[in-house]
């Protein structure tokens, strides 16, 4: 106590000794605004174009939880829940980047705009294997798009700028370095490689998230935290997203349009944070440097993809390139898989694979089989009494899953016979039984 009151008394000795000379005050010139700094600069430029996602999915749980005697007397229940987590804008048509695990097994996905507009968004494509997931937002305008950067280059210890949501909180940013370089990490679902570490405050809400340099240029997806350390996050390099854009918005998976071009990017980088970008179009064993798409000049690799996602079956799309060259190509539609074709001529049904956002659309409540979206009426499935928007889910003694199921089923198929298909419609389930 003595010590505390010297102390005190010697701040109230020293305090008028002070005012009493005439000390100049320290003053900031007018001109100068410190509190604009990079990070203000850096979340002006690219607010607009990052994204709160929201999913609902459909899980199944117990009261009781894993406890095994009262599973077996009370299955589980199906229930929806929500989940939450960030995404950044690309494309101004729309194309959104976000974590796999983010959208994992969503039955639907909408968007919150920082404007305030919620916007419905499709699965464009996902890539399990790295954690990355490419939406389609619905909207009638262009979108703010982030520029992405290069990450060939990252400097540990270079600053960096997540923004996301946070455990809800939309649109929260955080600041940190780059704090070390290829790291791995691996759970019993998923091995992630060549991650940038960053102290950067990452939190759950924050996946799907950008990570930005100090130009406002995405160098990294946010992907993950160690959870029982403070600030050591982690995001997938924006490399890894730039190398996967063709097969993520390939024309012939994305949109079911046979497009007989191939398309790659290649890219120079020039110091500081200058990232020129050329497409190629191999043809052969040539690369050409593509000028224009139907006379426009992309500026990367995702607004390529864009302008041919842009296509419709039946037209035509012309592709300069650098060389003075051209060539004019048909767009046709995908021919449907065969076993589509089989299922058509041989059971009497169109078909496609279920989905979670399949399922939402059409009311159903499992998400895995193959959904009946067309009965011919005097076919062997319509004279079983098969109905629009039932899904099968096993053919004889064996399970469907997937169209890969499906098509081994179909072909083990004996000429004529009675087939029994297993059939889920609504909150019911039997089978039928098809005539061949």
């Amino acid at each position: 106590m003595k010590r505390q009151l010297i102390a005190f008394c010697l701040i109230l000795t020293v305090a008028p000794a002070l005012f009493a000379q005439d000390v100049p005050v320290a003053t900031t010139s007018p001109t100068i605004n410190l509190r604009r700094t990079v990070t203000v600069d850096v979340v002006e430029k690219t607010k607009d174009a990052v994204v709160y996602v929201n999913t609902s999915k459909t899980v199944r749980t117990s009261p009781f939880g894993d406890d095994p005697f009262f599973r077996n007397l009370i299955p589980p229940q199906a229930m929806q829940v929500n989940s939450l987590g960030s995404g950044f804008i690309i494309h101004e048509d729309g194309y959104c980047v976000t974590n796999n695990h983010v959208i994992d097994r969503a039955r639907e996905i909408t968007v919150d705009m920082p404007d305030g507009r919620k916007l419905n968004a499709e699965l464009v494509a996902a890539d399990p294997d790295n954690d990355i997931a490419i939406l389609k937002l619905q909207s009638d305008k262009p979108l703010p798009y982030i520029e992405l950067g290069d990450s060939s280059d990252l400097m540990i210890g270079e600053p960096v700028i997540a923004v996301g949501n946070p455990l809800g909180f939309s649109h929260s940013v955080s600041t940190g370095i780059v704090s070390a370089l290829h790291r791995t990490l691996e759970d019993p679902r998923i091995k992630l490689e060549e991650l940038i570490q960053t102290d950067a405050a990452i939190n759950p809400g924050n996946s799907g998230g950008p990570l930005l340099n100090a130009y406002g240029q995405v160098i990294g997806i946010n992907t993950a935290i160690r959870g029982d350390a403070q600030n050591i996050g982690f995001a997938i390099q924006v490399n890894r997203l730039r190398d996967l854009i063709p097969s993520l918005l390939d024309p012939q998976q994305a949109a079911k349009l046979d497009l007989p071009v191939k398309l790659a990017e290649r890219r120079k980088v020039a110091p500081p944070a200058t990232v020129t970008s050329e497409v190629l179009s191999f043809a052969g064993d040539k690369r050409l440097v593509v000028a224009s798409i139907n006379g426009q000049k992309p500026r990367n690799i995702v607004d390529a993809f864009a302008m041919l996602l842009k296509l419709r079956a039946g037209s035509d799309v012309t592709i300069a390139f650098a060389d003075g060259t051209s060539q004019t190509l048909a767009v046709k539609a995908v021919a449907p898989p065969d076993a589509i074709t089989q299922a058509k001529n041989r059971l009497g049904i169109v078909v496609e694979p279920l989905s979670p956002m399949i399922a939402q659309k059409y009311g159903v409540e499992i998400e895995a089989g193959m959904l009946v979206t067309q009965v011919m009426r005097e076919s062997p499935a319509g004279q079983a009494g098969m109905q629009i928007g039932d899904v099968i889910v096993g053919v004889g003694r064996f399970p469907i899953e997937n169209m890969q199921d499906f098509a081994m089923l179909l072909q083990a198929l004996p000429a004529r016979g009675e087939v029994r298909v297993h059939v889920v419609r609504g909150d019911q389930q039997g089978y039928l039984r098809l005539r061949l």
